[in-house]
């Protein structure tokens, strides 16, 4: 149960084996969805060692260059602002940060190499973000007090157009009547707090415990998530919050990436790009 990080892992066995699906599916969708969790765990040593790759490699950063120990991935988030606004254009960072909801399903089968019932589960879990303002579903992100709340910050900023670029951020705003865009700086802060949480150390934040075992105190995988309510007065009905989650977790990555590949692409940390262009 630990690749599912769950504090709940009873009631969401439970809820599996009381959902209306056939055995053989169930254990599969089951099997998946650890599977799934445990492939994105072992991807945030990535955006570790590029955070620490770049706190290290800038010279004007407060911390010590000469030990990784030091090295506060915080302290990348001015610096890749820094980049964002100064050295991509407000057109670049407007289509950095757009993903065709047809993308989602992509990156699962190639990727992750996961198809068959949890593919179904995963397209129909991803109609629920899409139709997160209609829904009535409340926040699915969870935190303790003190924790880190990027998760839900993201996930209140997070939008989705049905006409042009299906999730994205108001990343730029028009800055006069001649049309002229700028970054909205508020916005852009908020996903570089996302990408670090992306680092770990857990890969979604568990929620405050209560003193009820029955209550939603799960982290990402709260009895396959759902809403507080539902789960309070029915605890073993499968729900699909901490799937929503991964979903959103998908596209901040995703983000992440193409933010990664930029950042490299203007450094040649890697050597040498050639032609090859990041896809809009």
């Amino acid at each position: 149960m630990s690749d599912l990080e769950t504090d709940t892992a009873t009631q969401e066995i439970n809820a599996a084996k009381a959902s209306p699906w056939p055995p053989d599916m169930r254990d599969q969708i089951w099997s998946d969805r650890l599977l799934l969790r445990f492939k994105m765990k072992k991807d945030m040593k990535v955006y570790r060692s590029f955070l620490e790759g770049v706190v290290m490699d800038d010279i004007n950063a407060p911390t010590s260059n000469s030990n990784i120990e030091e090295v506060d991935k915080r302290d990348a988030i001015p610096i890749l602002h820094n980049f964002c606004t100064n050295e991509l254009s407000p057109k670049e960072l407007r289509q950095l940060f757009q993903l065709p909801r047809s993308e989602l399903i992509e990156i699962l089968n190639s990727k992750y190499k996961i198809c068959g019932a949890y593919g179904v589960v995963f397209c129909t879990v991803s109609e629920q973000v899409v139709n997160s303002k209609v829904t009535g579903y409340g926040i699915d992100a969870r935190h303790s007090p003190g924790d880190d709340n990027s998760e839900e910050i993201f996930e209140k900023e997070l939008k989705y157009k049905k006409v042009g670029p299906g999730f994205c951020l108001d990343i730029t705003t028009q800055q006069d009547d001649d049309g002229d865009d700028i970054v909205n700086e508020e916005v852009l802060n908020i996903f570089l707090q996302r990408m670090v949480s992306l680092a770990g150390p857990t890969l979604l934040n568990r929620a405050p415990k209560t003193s009820h075992q029955n209550d939603d105190n799960g982290s990402d995988s709260d009895k396959d998530g759902s809403d507080g309510a539902e789960e309070e007065d029915e605890p073993n009905i499968p729900s699909f919050r901490s799937d929503r989650r991964v979903i959103r977790l998908f596209i901040a990555r995703y983000w992440a990436d193409r933010l990664i590949e930029k950042y490299d692409q203007k450094r040649k940390i890697d050597g040498p790009v050639g032609d090859e262009e990041v896809v809009q």
